[in-house]
C-alpha cells in the first residue's frame, strides 16, 4: 500500500512539474516585436515593416488602423514605458490578447531593440 501511495505522489509531482515547465516556456514565447506609436494618449505596437511614423501621425485613428497589417493596442503599459519615442523598435512581452479591433495586449515587459 505504501508503494502505491508513493508512486501516486511521484506521478502527481511529475504532472505538476510538467505543467509548470510548459507555462514558463509559453511566457518566453509570448512576445511580439514592432514599432511603437503614441497616438492621442494611446500606445500602439505596429508589426508592419512598412510603418512610417510621420504618415501614421497625420492619419485619423480609423485610417491609421486600416493602413497597417499588424496593430496592437497596448493595455496595462508599465510606467517605464513613457521615455520611449514614437517609431522606436520594441520587443514586448505579454500575457494575454484581448479580442477587439485592434487587438489589445496586456504588457508585462518592454525592451528597446
Amino acid at each position: 500500500m505504501k508503494k502505491l501511495v508513493i508512486l501516486l505522489v511521484i506521478l502527481f509531482a511529475i504532472i505538476i512539474l510538467g505543467d509548470l515547465v510548459n507555462k514558463i516556456g509559453a511566457n518566453e514565447k509570448m512576445t511580439v516585436e514592432g514599432y511603437i506609436l503614441n497616438k492621442e494618449g494611446v500606445w500602439y505596437l505596429i508589426t508592419d515593416e512598412d510603418f512610417d511614423v510621420k504618415t501614421a501621425k497625420e492619419q485619423s485613428n480609423q485610417e491609421f488602423i486600416r493602413s497597417y497589417g499588424g496593430i496592437y493596442k497596448l493595455d496595462s503599459v508599465p510606467f517605464s514605458f513613457s521615455p520611449y519615442k514614437d517609431g522606436q523598435k520594441m520587443k514586448v512581452w505579454f500575457d494575454e490578447v484581448l479580442e477587439s479591433h485592434p487587438a489589445k495586449i496586456k504588457v508585462l515587459k518592454v525592451e528597446k531593440k
